[in-house]
């Protein structure tokens, strides 16, 4: 008996240590590059903020996820192996800010004095292609396929009123918003602009679009009013873009995959971001300090986040459950120095905003906490974001939305349109203040105006102007629920710099009293879960290509509408529903 246990415990211990030789010379073998090898970034598909690799390599290849972009470039820029940057930008789908963020790690990458270039396959196709061009134009060098489309057509915002539906189905809808620039439920309440909303977007379209103009000339060394020119007479073909010194050369996908391998009369060898970012799997040395990078992406709700097709912007829900644990894991791990809390989210509901708000703010008494916002952090976004020591924004985040807004839907005339008979039968004033087969009362109405919303902007003013150390009545000069870009921001002393995701890591370290060349573990919270398991509803999730989502432009009507019809009720919502076509 005890020398068949001890054959076993032998036969159990080899084959230990023959797997672990295995993921040994594995690890070593896809980590060793030769010198002058040529570093890949390809853009096709979603940019989610957050990817994973694992032991057999990139969980979704059908997206190239911003933290691994990040991850690789950083890398490379010091790696005497990587001599050089191609950058294959064939049909992403990303905001301005990440596009901004993509654009100032290229340009970090270019001045370690490697070289840069960039093939595009379409600046758009009928349709918008200014944020794939803006990436590319980063690089020194930028090509063409021959029959690619020049689509530098603008920004623009489209505003959805569907009142006159609701008219037409009998739905009556009940919402009331303070702040005059808090525009959310005029899609449902609206048949066109009210002037306050079409200032607003006036003045976010302008600075979007003075932005994509300043950055793209900077680029290709070109003047401002060039590139307008351009704009308005865009699109253009390839053969325009070469003319005007959009471009460097018309070539097709092999061709330039052939000339990267050559490039220089050199040979090179070529290495993907995504397999290049994988880390170690039993690294040599893991410093003892880390700072938690958690990840609040998508509209806020009560619960568990996850995966959200068809009620969230980027198919992604923030649920208070889970960032609210991955805070206070991170606020009681003894090695996290500090916290860099990266927000993507255009709000939500504000029980859940108000839920994440506290635990930042229990963590940033403990411990520094810096935002870092991307694409979005308005509204509820920003609500979650007020208890930061730092806040840091992409020039063309969008941001603020500082509002609240709510009602309900009546839907009693389209029920008796269908031969549908409801009765009530109730005890107290305002039973019926939630139902969805009455309008509210004129008191009911002053109520939920006066307490429900009232009270919750009054607390928001409060929040920001405590935490942004101004008076009540300067946030709500620069709040009534008005958006800002990151820029705008600035100026309005509603963020504190300009930057992306490393600068925010970077003031982490220096406000963790660590040096600037410190060497830090990065762990990201809260811990992901794959494909089935976001089906199955569980764990935050990242953006998935392959399954279907709505139309941008459709996604606020749906998420507000979901919200509304969901519940049956009145709510109480802090949520941005702008989403600029670039």
């Amino acid at each position: 008996m005890i020398k068949r246990l001890s054959r076993w415990l032998l036969r159990l211990v080899v084959s230990v240590l023959v797997v672990l030789a295995i993921i040994l010379v594995s690890d070593f073998v896809s980590h060793r590059y030769r010198p002058g090898t040529v570093l890949v970034l390809e853009l096709n598909g979603p940019v989610p903020e957050r990817g994973s690799v694992s032991l057999l390599g990139v969980l979704n290849t059908h997206e190239a996820a911003l933290n691994l972009a990040r991850r690789a470039l950083i890398n490379a820029e010091d790696d005497p192996r990587i001599v050089g940057l191609a950058i294959k930008v064939i049909d992403p789908e990303m905001e301005f800010a990440q596009a901004q963020e993509l654009c100032d790690l290229i340009g970090d990458f270019k001045k370690h004095g490697k070289w840069t270039s960039a093939y595009i396959e379409t600046a758009g196709e009928s349709g918008s292609g200014n944020l794939p061009y803006l990436v590319a134009s980063t690089a020194d060098e930028v090509s063409m396929m021959p029959q690619g489309e020049m689509n530098l057509l603008g920004v623009g915002v489209r505003e959805m009123f569907a009142r006159g539906m609701f008219d037409w189905l009998k739905v009556k809808p009940n919402f009331d918003a303070i702040g005059q620039y808090k525009s959310a439920a005029n899609v449902f309440t609206q048949k066109d602009f009210t002037p306050a909303q079409r200032r607003e977007d006036d003045a976010l379209v302008g600075d979007i679009f003075d932005q994509i103009v300043a950055q793209t000339a900077a680029h290709r060394h070109l003047a401002p009013d060039g590139i307008r020119g351009l704009i308005d007479r865009a699109p253009l073909t390839a053969a325009d873009g070469l003319k005007a010194r959009l471009l460097d050369r018309l070539e097709y996908e092999d061709q330039f995959d052939d000339r990267i391998k050559h490039y220089r009369g050199e040979h090179h060898e070529v290495v993907g971001f995504q397999s290049y970012a994988r880390e170690k799997v039993l690294p040599l040395h893991s410093p003892s300090d880390k700072i938690a990078v958690i990840y609040g992406l998508g509209a806020i709700q009560r619960g568990g986040g996850g995966f959200d097709p068809l009620l969230s912007p980027d198919s992604n829900a923030m649920g208070s459950d889970d960032i609210t644990k991955a805070l206070k894991d991170a606020r009681e791990d003894s090695r996290v120095r500090a916290v860099v809390f990266r927000v993507n989210s255009p709000g939500g509901s504000v029980i859940a905003s108000e839920l994440i708000r506290h635990e930042v703010e229990l963590t940033a008494a403990k411990k520094p906490v810096v935002v870092s916002m991307s694409g979005y952090a308005a509204s509820g976004g920003y609500w979650v974001s007020t208890p930061a020591a730092r806040i840091y924004a992409e020039p063309g985040t969008i941001t603020g939305s500082i509002g609240v807004l709510g009602g309900k839907f009546n839907i009693s005339g389209a029920a008796t349109a269908l031969g549908v008979n409801t009765g009530l039968v109730a005890r107290g004033a305002n039973a019926s203040m939630f139902d969805a087969f009455t309008d509210f009362t004129p008191e009911q109405a002053q109520i939920f105006r006066d307490q429900i919303l009232g009270d919750t902007y009054k607390y928001f003013l409060q929040i920001v102007a405590k935490n942004r150390r101004m008076t009540v009545d300067q946030v709500n000069d620069v709040a009534q629920g008005r958006v800002w870009t990151g820029e705008q921001a600035l100026k309005i002393k509603l963020v504190d710099k300009l930057g992306g995701l490393q600068e925010a890591l970077a003031e982490a370290k220096a406000l963790a009293k660590l040096g600037p060349q410190a060497k830090v573990q990065i762990e990201e919270l809260p811990g992901q879960v794959g494909v089935f398991g976001r089906l199955l509803g569980g764990g935050q999730s990242y953006a998935v290509a392959d399954m279907w989502r709505p139309p941008r432009a459709l996604q606020p009507l749906i998420w507000m509408m979901g919200e509304s019809l969901g519940r049956h009720a009145a709510f109480g919502e802090a949520y941005c529903p702008l989403m600029p076509v670039m």
